[in-house]
């Protein structure tokens, strides 16, 4: 553990969602699965306080935190078994439930992890997400990875902004750390996307393999908004396997053989749009083979097929998401069409790539540019004083916090880094 810097200059992280593009299911008995980072994003805005306070504000869920030095120093994170135990040290202090219970027991385990008690100076971190909470798109994830990334950049861990190897290596270690405080026992593949960016091929029980493509998938990304229980469908796969483990083998090794392919096709100068629609049915036919498809999201393949669009699954299926990917020669127009037809019939739709960016700091500002640029952007979308969340004797960030957290989402896609 590190002391923070008494004094912060203000700075900005984001990192992206993730979304499993071909395995789902098949990795679970060591097959291998494709994942990429989706360019919706979370940011958290990171300003210096001057009551020696720190301070957790989480607009989307209803949580603003604050802690107070002596409360944060009873934390000895390293004394626990698992960091799912940080609960323990902090009864009295975090509601026994609540919205963003989780959240705040990861900054919680992160800061007792990485602050030197004692030494500590105060801040506020407010964390805003473009990514649907429960949606198997890695938001619990994002908001890992971006904690990490701030509070390793404000014990002045990382070497160069996060930029180099060393350096998203530490963070990610962090980030799924943070992931064990909400998951238990994540695989680890989404806070590797999130920190990483870009295409990721993962097999259970080994370390992510980049995979090297020249560039990012456009897709749309729709929202059936039908409940899902991943760990029911995952126990349920398994039954049909203990019942015919022939069979179910030989669908797990051809999604893997799809995995393979995919993978292969990626790092091809120009993938064939063609190829990888075809991979994209075969795998969800064969995930629909396993009983972990729903009408929802069989609807939502008959509509974008008509209009030559492949679709499938995406996570543990039964509901969730769906995953469509769009062809080069598709124009936008055409996507707006499918997407409000799919609104229409209750789903939500979002256009975005994969593929893009990994975790950035945005770290060229001072206090007027942050002011500016949060004045600018509620001009552009709203007429509304950012006055409701003022905390203005303690911090003289606070109209740029407040602002930052009514942002509409248009507004915050401002500070994404550029596709690769």
């Amino acid at each position: 553990m590190v002391a923070i810097p008494r004094v912060v200059a203000p700075f900005v992280v984001s990192a992206p969602g993730k979304i499993i593009l071909f395995g789902e299911h098949a990795v679970v008995y060591g097959k291998t699965a494709i994942a990429g980072s989706v360019d919706m994003r979370a940011y958290a805005l990171v300003t210096p306080r001057k009551d020696g306070k720190t301070r957790l504000f989480l607009p989307d869920i209803n949580v603003d935190v604050y802690f107070d030095s002596t409360q944060l120093a009873r934390l000895s994170p390293s004394s626990l078994s698992h960091p799912c135990e940080i609960e323990t040290q902090l009864t009295g202090i975090v509601a026994a439930e609540g919205p963003g219970r989780t959240a705040v027991l990861t900054f919680a385990y992160m800061y007792g992890s990485l602050f030197e008690r004692g030494n500590m100076g105060g801040f506020t971190i407010c964390v805003r997400s473009l990514l649907p909470v429960g949606s198997g798109l890695g938001s619990s994830a994002a908001f890992g990875v971006v904690l990490s990334t701030a509070l390793l950049q404000l014990t002045g861990q990382l070497k160069q902004m996060g930029a180099s190897a060393e350096d998203r290596k530490l963070i990610n270690h962090w980030a799924y750390r943070g992931e064990q405080v909400a998951h238990g026992t994540p695989s680890g593949i989404d806070n590797a996307v999130a920190t990483y960016g870009g295409f990721l091929a993962y097999t259970r029980g080994s370390e992510s393999v980049s995979i090297h493509s020249t560039r990012a998938l456009r897709v749309l990304i729709t929202n059936t908004h039908v409940p899902k229980s991943t760990k029911a469908l995952v126990a349920g796969v398994r039954t049909l396997r203990e019942r015919h483990p022939e069979v179910v083998d030989t669908i797990l090794d051809s999604i893997h053989s799809i995995s393979t392919a995919a993978g292969s096709l990626f790092q091809s100068h120009e993938p064939c749009c063609s190829e990888l629609q075809d991979i994209v049915r075969l795998n969800h036919g064969l995930l629909a083979t396993l009983g972990v498809s729903h009408p929802s999201l069989e609807r939502i393949r008959e509509i974008t097929a008509a209009r030559g669009m492949a679709s499938k699954l995406t996570g543990a299926g039964g509901g969730g998401c769906a995953l469509t990917l769009i062809p080069i020669d598709v124009s936008g127009a055409a996507v707006d069409r499918v997407a409000q037809e799919l609104a229409e019939v209750g789903f939500r739709c979002y256009q975005t790539v994969v593929g893009g960016a990994g975790v950035t700091i945005t770290n060229h500002v001072d206090s007027e540019s942050i002011d500016k640029w949060i004045g600018d952007m509620l001009t552009q979308h709203m007429s509304l004083s950012p006055s409701d969340r003022r905390d203005d004797k303690a911090d003289d960030y606070s109209g740029i916090v407040s602002g930052f957290s009514i942002l509409p989402d248009s507004a915050i896609t401002a500070l994404a880094p550029p596709s690769k």
